[in-house]
């Protein structure tokens, strides 16, 4: 979802040749694809309030570069 979200806002806002996913052989990559997390509601709730929190913590990391990227665009 993450990955077509970001896919559509580039094809939305930024001009073609200044689009990353169009520049990158990697088009389909998400930013917080590789970060381990909960799969569902189940899997969430079995997950300590700090393991949650550490989750949210590294999902917005890895997203502050790709946003800074295109505020500058």
């Amino acid at each position: 979802l993450a990955a077509e979200t970001y896919k559509e806002f580039e094809r939305t806002y930024i001009p073609e040749d200044q689009r990353h996913t169009t520049k990158s052989s990697q088009a389909a990559f998400c930013y917080s694809e590789t970060i381990p997390a909960p799969t569902g509601k189940d899997d969430a709730q079995q997950k300590s309030d700090v393991e949650l929190l550490r989750f949210s913590l590294v999902l917005i990391q890895s997203w502050l570069s790709p946003v800074q990227y295109l505020s500058k665009v």
